[in-house]
């Protein structure tokens, strides 16, 4: 897990969309979703729940972001 793979998290998190994050992180989307993919493919979990309305914290995403949001302060 890198730096910025945490802040791509937070604002995902944040944002409740995985465009919205990406033009907040001035980045392209399909990066972003690489970036995203990448790190749950590492962690072996899903940290978000994907709908055409946006995307959703899975149990093991709201841990990961309890941690890293709480250390960021």
């Amino acid at each position: 897990m890198t730096l910025t793979q945490i802040q791509y998290v937070l604002a995902v998190a944040e944002t409740g969309t995985i465009s919205a994050a990406a033009k907040r992180l001035f980045i392209a989307q399909p990066s972003l979703t690489a970036s995203i993919k990448e790190l749950e493919n590492e962690l072996q979990v899903t940290l978000f729940r994907r709908t055409n309305k946006g995307v959703t914290l899975t149990p093991e995403g709201e841990l990961l972001y309890s941690r890293i949001a709480s250390a960021a302060v």
